[in-house]
């Protein structure tokens, strides 16, 4: 009976442990929240779609290189790269207006990352302008705690990447 109830609690404490051991929230240690959308475009130049991970303001600068790239640099350069870093999520290139992303929610999941986005279609039928786009979201992201990123949502083709 002892031997029993020996192995049951070290059973049970050896659960505990690897259980506890699993890092999920949702917010930085000083409370900020782990991802903000920061803006979004129809026209970013990113022709596939994909991920772009910006550290620093000199990657940043080699964004107004992209080809018809009409993001809005000023307001992306007045992030604080000591604490946040950009992620462009981008859809490709689509033949009409009407496509979009939103973020939805961040969490890190043990070292993951994990950023779940609304992809936005235009309606069968919608009214919509006729021209090549190029869509995306800017995110600010805590560059903290996480050693792989990855992207989701309905309609998303999964994006991920290490650190």
């Amino acid at each position: 009976m002892t031997y029993r109830f020996t192995l049951l609690s070290l059973c049970v404490l050896v659960f505990s442990l690897i259980t506890g051991c699993a890092i999920n929230r949702s917010a930085t240690a000083e409370g900020a929240p782990l991802a903000r959308q920061v803006t979004e475009s129809d026209h970013c130049g990113l022709t596939a779609p994909g991920l772009v991970y910006v550290s620093n303001a000199q990657e940043l600068n080699r964004l107004s290189r992209l080809p018809s790239g009409k993001l809005a640099l000023k307001q992306l350069r007045a992030i604080a790269f000591e604490r946040e870093h950009l992620l462009l999520v981008s859809l490709g290139q689509k033949t009409t207006g009407g496509y979009g992303l939103t973020l939805q929610s961040s969490e890190i999941v043990d070292d993951v990352l994990e950023l779940m986005v609304e992809v936005r279609r235009p309606a069968a039928g919608a009214m919509v302008t006729q021209a090549l786009t190029t869509p995306c979201a800017v995110i600010a992201i805590s560059p903290d705690d996480w050693e792989q990123l990855r992207v989701s949502g309905k309609g998303l083709e999964g994006f991920s990447r290490q650190r």
